[in-house]
């Protein structure tokens, strides 16, 4: 078994963030949340400042330099207080940009990532490709030294306000299924670049969704990251390591749910005594218990795979995202329960846990596209007369 036993520098990771989490974040959380505004450059500022923004990044470039395990572990705490602000302190950009970029590109875009100068944003979404990636119609042709991108993108997370857009673009129609995709780095500001339809979301409104528009967008050759048609290859970088530290982030949002309702239960009274005080209550609570910390030891085994470069850490990272996902949306609902009517007050952050949730399920790799994977895995194992379970094990 592989051992995924934090280490004293990963837990004073933990520690350090939970306290800025709880005393510098939460506080903005709670307001930007009540507003239901963006979340705010200053307080991206905020989180790089204090080394939360590019946790990934080396240090070389002004990041933290963090192995997957210790990503994981700083997400989980800032997830915990603001889901929203953790998907802005490691972007899925910087995967690929890390192993593929230029040293010019690393250079350019990294220390303002860092910094907290440079939002990002990941366009691959389109009408008829969302889990059937390697069906995007967005094309890109070469004109000479440039590239001209035709296409739209919809549901695009910090689209309207990135300054950077990691962009899936096909650009040989011929080629065969999951090949011909080519990755882009477009600024803000591209000719032919805009946005289009601001969508109106059930939750995640800190990160606002957005359709974003390309007319006879022209960008030079620089703006190509990697090899033109190695696109498809290049995504899995930035989705193993995001699904790997995925099941950590769900496991803390229900954490935090199960954490105010214990609270309530304590002074809530009902028929003369507490609600801790019923029997059948606590039993519910201590299951939900048991399953949160199931799937944050799931998602800390996946990001030890991740971290050791193991054949099988992608499905382990399919797993614990799964796994997460479902886990926190059953436990964020029960809360919701436990509370009564008060979990569908606003005034309590138990039904924003819930409303959270519903996204582990359908970003970054919807539940129903992880169990393909996972079960094509399974199959693959059964056809070499192999046991159902991960090789690394």
């Amino acid at each position: 078994m592989s051992n995924y036993r934090l280490t004293d520098e990963q837990r004073s990771l933990k520690e350090a963030a939970r306290r800025f989490a709880e005393n510098k974040l939460r506080p903005i959380a709670l307001e930007t949340e009540r507003k239901g505004e963006a979340m705010s450059r200053e307080a991206l500022k905020l989180m790089a400042e204090n080394g939360y923004v590019g946790l990934d990044i080396p240090t070389e470039y002004g990041g933290l330099g963090l192995d997957i395990m210790g990503c994981a572990v700083v997400l989980e705490e800032l997830s915990s207080v603001w889901f929203s602000a953790s998907t802005n302190a490691m972007s899925l950009l910087t995967g690929p940009l890390l192993v593929f970029g230029t040293d010019e590109q690393k250079q350019n875009y990294l220390p303002a990532i860092s910094s907290g100068n440079l939002l990002t944003a990941f366009a691959l979404t389109e009408t008829d490709a969302g889990s059937d990636a390697s069906s995007i119609q967005t094309f890109a042709a070469r004109d000479g030294d440039d590239w001209v991108i035709n296409g739209r993108k919809i549901y695009i997370t910090n689209g309207a306000r990135a300054d950077l857009i990691v962009l899936f673009a096909r650009t040989d129609r011929d080629a065969p299924r999951g090949e011909g995709i080519t990755l882009f780095l477009i600024e803000k500001g591209s000719p032919g670049f805009s946005v289009g339809q601001k969508y109106d979301m059930l939750a995640h409104t800190a990160n606002p969704v957005a359709e974003l528009v390309f007319d006879d967008c022209r960008v030079p050759n620089s703006c190509i990251l990697g090899e033109p048609g190695g696109g498809f290859r290049y995504m899995q970088v930035g989705f193993s390591k995001a699904r790997a530290t995925y099941g950590a982030r769900c496991a803390a949002v229900a954490q935090a749910a199960l954490n105010y309702a214990l609270d309530y239960m304590q002074t809530r009274e009902q028929f003369g005594q507490p609600l801790s005080s019923f029997q059948a209550l606590r039993f519910r609570a201590a299951e939900l218990y048991a399953k949160i910390e199931a799937a944050r030891q799931l998602s800390y085994h996946a990001c030890a795979l991740a971290d050791a470069g193991t054949d099988d850490a992608p499905v382990a990272a399919s797993m614990a995202k799964l796994f997460g996902s479902e886990v926190s949306t059953k436990v964020t609902e029960q809360c919701i329960q436990f509370l009564g009517g008060h979990g569908l007050d606003k005034d309590h952050p138990v039904e924003r846990f819930y409303r959270e949730t519903k996204l582990f399920q359908v970003g970054d790799g919807s539940s129903e596209m992880l169990s393909l994977l996972i079960s094509r895995h399974l199959n693959k194992q059964a056809q070499a007369g192999m046991h159902a379970r991960l090789a690394s094990d």
